[in-house]
């Protein structure tokens, strides 16, 4: 686990940051949604206050020493570009090529990036094969490697005014097949880590965002407001950035019957000021968070 701080200076109280979570790539697949995912990569840069978490599984890093997944049927076609002397190389070095077209894409937000999760496919090559691809990862990223969690601490000022909202932030595990599996597991989450007000999760590849629970609180000191204050508690997997069932040669997940997974993702959008609570003589700020999903 890691513990990040950040803080973000605000220009005004209308200040508004977007966390945009980036799981499960798997570029160097032949199903990855290259097209689409490089499209929103030109909205996150675009985007003045956009955050951005890799959360796991950026590579495929899938070797030929997996005999489990490995599949030269699941090759993209552009690691098969060009002629044969160019073509040897690439393939005599599969995770290089997939690392420099991770870099390559991600490079206008380069400096958005906060952090990188290691997904199972990072893991798996870090500890079967002496290759730590996660670590070659973040530095040419230049983010934080944030291990397998993360809990992270926003801290927003706006003069002498400070608000904190923290996020938790996980690859994920298991192989939920249903909505209501991972309905489940994301509220499993949600109550584990309780202090976070944002809890996000990937692996499935199953895109969901649950219903925000509120928590009604008091103030632990000071006087007693008329009515209760709530705070509100999200959970999220923000999907994956692979065709289910795409036309061509078979593929781990057509062969495993997976059901097809929505091409969907979202964003955090955060309101550090976003209202002031002015009861029994307290003056207390609570930020206003959404989790908006997008359809890619």
């Amino acid at each position: 686990m890691r513990l990040m701080d950040r803080l973000i200076n605000c220009s005004s109280r209308d200040h508004e940051t977007t966390l945009y979570p980036l799981y499960d790539i798997h570029i160097g697949a032949r199903t990855t949604a290259e097209t689409l995912l490089r499209k929103h990569i030109k909205t996150i840069a675009a985007d003045p206050n956009a955050l951005v978490i890799l959360g796991g599984d950026i590579l495929d890093a899938i070797k030929p020493q997996d005999g489990k997944r490995f599949d030269m049927d699941t090759f993209p076609d552009w690691l098969l570009e060009g002629d044969a002397t160019t073509t040897r190389e690439r393939l005599n070095d599969i995770l290089s090529q997939q690392l420099n077209r991770t870099v390559n894409i991600l490079q206008p937000i380069e400096g958005k990036i906060i952090g990188a999760i290691c997904g199972n496919h990072e893991f798996t090559v870090q500890k079967y094969y002496n290759e730590n691809v996660q670590a070659a990862l973040c530095r040419r990223l230049q983010c934080e490697d944030l291990t397998d969690e993360s809990l992270i601490r926003l801290r927003f000022k706006c003069s002498s005014k400070m608000v904190t909202v923290i996020i938790y932030a996980r690859h994920g595990w298991g192989s939920s097949r249903t909505e209501s599996a991972e309905a489940m597991k994301l509220r499993a989450m949600r109550s584990e880590w309780e202090v976070a007000d944002v809890s996000l999760t990937g692996h499935t590849h199953l895109a969901l965002v649950l219903p925000p629970k509120p928590i009604l609180e008091i103030p632990r000191s000071g006087k007693l407001p008329d009515e209760t204050i709530v705070r509100h508690r999200w959970a999220a997997n923000p999907g994956c950035w692979l065709f289910s069932h795409s036309v061509g040669a078979s593929s781990y997940v057509s062969r495993s019957c997976y059901e097809a997974r929505p091409m969907m993702t979202c964003k955090i959008v955060i309101h550090p000021y976003g209202y002031r609570i002015c009861k029994g003589g307290n003056d207390i700020t609570r930020p206003h968070i959404e989790i908006r999903s997008i359809t890619l």
